[in-house]
């Protein structure tokens, strides 16, 4: 029988599960910060000497060796242990292994969360493409539900992990905006409204949500409103940035000033059919 994976969790708070589902404490934060450096460089070995450096960015005390060594030994304790033949190289079968010059976590695949958050996002985006929207939908909003809270919430921030948080919560964004074009193809723009006026709040220089966002609001009827987001996104993006919306967001606003009822459905059947790749930030 093939045993149950063992559950990393890094969109949210850290945890570990194992192969029972129970969860297992990480409790110290230099020992959550070790486990989140090793997580996000899963199955290659860390040098001792860079860990040292992402533990103690503002410098490694003389101790830090020593201490990084019982920080290993508290994480192989908290561990579930792996079967002999996943880890042949370990001590005792543990999945975090001492392999010359550092550590290594052997992290099978889908144990970790954001490898499985990106595989489904990739395979819905797919869908997307195809023209399944009803399938992309449903697994957009499946790898979007994985998501906890922010990334590695109680982790402190180390350089080693900050460009990994930024590549996924990036994912994340990019994920939720197919989401919303794959909503609109099924024709629910006035359920996506209310998040999108979240999102647009939240992130008030990504262009391509204000975008979705004036769609979702015509397709609802409410012009208006829609003209108000594309003057709101005008204002904001001169005042931070210096630079005019795109070329989609100004076409759209130009359809809704002149009120064409002939432009404005090609504009939107448009930008759902080929959803633009986001330039905001």
């Amino acid at each position: 029988m093939t045993p149950a994976p063992v559950r990393y969790r890094i969109l949210g708070p850290l945890e570990i599960r194992g192969p029972d589902g129970a969860f297992r404490m990480v409790g110290q934060a230099k020992c959550r910060a070790l486990l989140a450096v090793l997580l996000v460089n899963a199955g290659r070995t860390v040098p001792a000497g860079e860990l040292l450096e992402q533990l103690w960015p503002g410098g490694a005390p003389k101790s830090a060796p020593k201490l990084v060594q019982q920080y290993v030994h508290r994480l192989r304790r908290v561990l579930p242990a792996a079967p002999p033949e996943r880890c042949p190289a370990g001590r005792g079968g543990s999945r975090l292994l001492t392999s010359s010059p550092g550590y290594r976590l052997a992290v099978d695949s889908g144990e970790l969360d954001a490898d499985r958050f990106t595989a489904l996002a990739r395979a819905a985006r797919g869908s997307l493409a195809e023209g399944r929207t009803g399938q992309a939908a449903e697994g957009l909003r499946r790898a979007l539900d994985m998501w906890r809270g922010p990334l590695l919430a109680d982790v402190p921030d180390l350089p080693a992990i900050t460009a990994e948080l930024v590549r996924l919560e990036e994912a994340r964004l990019a994920a939720t905006e197919a989401w919303v074009w794959a909503e609109l193809h099924r024709g629910h723009a006035q359920d996506v409204v209310p998040e999108l006026e979240i999102l647009v709040a939240a992130h008030p220089l990504r262009e391509s949500f204000r975008h979705q966002l004036m769609i979702a609001l015509c397709l609802s009827g409410r012009r208006a409103d829609a003209l108000g987001a594309a003057r709101q996104l005008r204002h904001v993006l001169a005042e931070e940035l210096g630079i005019r919306p795109g070329a989609d967001v100004l076409a759209m606003e130009q359809a809704i000033i002149r009120d064409s009822l002939a432009d404005l459905p090609g504009l939107v059947s448009k930008a759902i059919g080929a959803p633009p790749a986001a330039r905001g930030v």
